[in-house]
């Protein structure tokens, strides 16, 4: 499982660096690591054929989804798009945050946790297990992951507004490592990294690109940021 070093702050590239590349690209990802982030955080989706790749929304840009089109006919159609072996092969020597995509309001969503299990099969097949964490705006998908394997760390999205603090101790209780909340819910990060310590839990806030909230953040002890522009991140950090 991921451990990180006492009083850690990460820097993780929202879909790569995709202030400066296109997001969940292997640009993306690979200019992240140069701009000196320690990790990425990426999406992951399913195809018709059972493949993952990588890609945020549902929908391809004329409006198919994703999961109506196998892999050969997404890569004829849209050449940029990765797979998700070929996004994790561009983040050599990076924590990666996998979030996977399973909201019941789109068209891929995947009540059997098919995607969770695949996730799980790959980072164990691949020896990726000390270096993600595997999260979900869905608890029961990052639940599922957790009931898969004991070595794969796990981390709650939360949506904004959400009560950060409840939402820790919720994610604590069900085994989880880590709680990702939007920024808007830091009403009062001291206190939430405070309470994170003792429950030894890691807070990641996403997405966090303002230079001022980020040395906030750092400085009342939240792990971490996910972040559209790591370069901006380092150097507010210097």
């Amino acid at each position: 499982m991921l451990r990180l070093p006492p009083d850690p702050f990460l820097v993780l590239g929202h879909r790569g660096a995709s202030a400066a590349a296109p997001e969940n690209s292997v640009e993306a990802f690979r200019l992240a690591a140069a701009q000196g982030a320690d990790g990425v955080e990426l999406d992951v989706r399913r195809t018709a054929d059972g493949s993952l790749v990588v890609h945020h929304n549902a929908a391809v840009d004329d409006g198919d989804p994703i999961v109506g089109l196998t892999a050969g006919e997404l890569r004829r159609r849209v050449p940029s798009l990765v797979s998700f072996h070929e996004a994790m092969a561009a983040c050599a020597g990076l924590i990666v945050n996998i979030e996977i995509k399973n909201s019941p309001a789109e068209p891929d969503f995947d009540s059997e946790e098919s995607v969770a299990a695949a996730v799980v099969d790959w980072v164990q097949a691949n020896g990726w297990t000390d270096r993600v964490v595997v999260s979900s705006f869905n608890p029961a998908t990052v639940d599922r992951v957790r009931a898969l394997s004991s070595e794969i760390a796990t981390g709650q999205l939360t949506l904004p507004g959400a009560d950060a603090a409840r939402e820790l101790v919720i994610a604590h209780q069900r085994g989880h490592q880590a709680l990702h909340p939007h920024i808007s819910s830091l009403g009062r990060p001291a206190e939430l990294a405070a309470m994170a310590r003792g429950l030894g839990m890691w807070v990641v806030a996403w997405t966090v690109d303002d230079p001022a909230q980020i040395m906030a953040l750092h400085d009342a002890g939240i792990t971490g940021v996910i972040t559209n522009d790591p370069a901006g991140a380092r150097a507010a950090l210097a």
